[in-house]
């Protein structure tokens, strides 16, 4: 599964982060099937103003897409429920994003491509993570 932030360093060729994000979805590529859910299809698709776009370029790059289901809903809302509990009353109260891909990743039992994972660790522990500290 890769994140928002690998996905939008590859198509806006960020000059800090294109390489390495470029160069970790080659890695993942060749070991099995790299995907994006509609969560990071919402956070970067409309960089592109065209879907169809956005989907094409995707599959240009060997990125497949997976749908939410059930599952994956109950393990994103049981670790949004664990840091609602952790943070102050102020705190967001709709489930954001990276609870959605980390939740859709946990029910899949994938790997998560992302080069932020301070969220992930926290609060999806048992997620495995490729990452700027474990592949440089």
């Amino acid at each position: 599964m890769v994140d928002s932030n690998v996905v939008i360093d590859i198509l806006d060729r960020d000059p800090d982060w294109f390489d390495w994000s470029l160069e970790q979805l080659e890695r993942a590529a060749a070991t099995g099937p790299v995907t994006i859910n509609p969560v990071v299809v919402a956070e970067a698709a409309p960089r592109f103003g065209n879907l169809h776009h956005f989907m094409s370029s995707m599959e240009e790059m060997g990125i497949g897409h997976e749908p939410l289901d059930t599952d994956a809903a109950f393990h994103a809302g049981a670790a949004f429920q664990r840091y609602r509990h952790s943070r102050p009353a102020e705190a967001p109260k709709a489930i954001l994003a990276d609870f959605m891909i980390a939740g859709h990743a946990q029910a899949l039992n994938a790997t998560v491509l992302t080069r932020d994972p301070r969220f992930y660790r926290k609060y999806f522990p048992d997620l495995t993570l490729i990452t700027p500290e474990t592949h440089p």
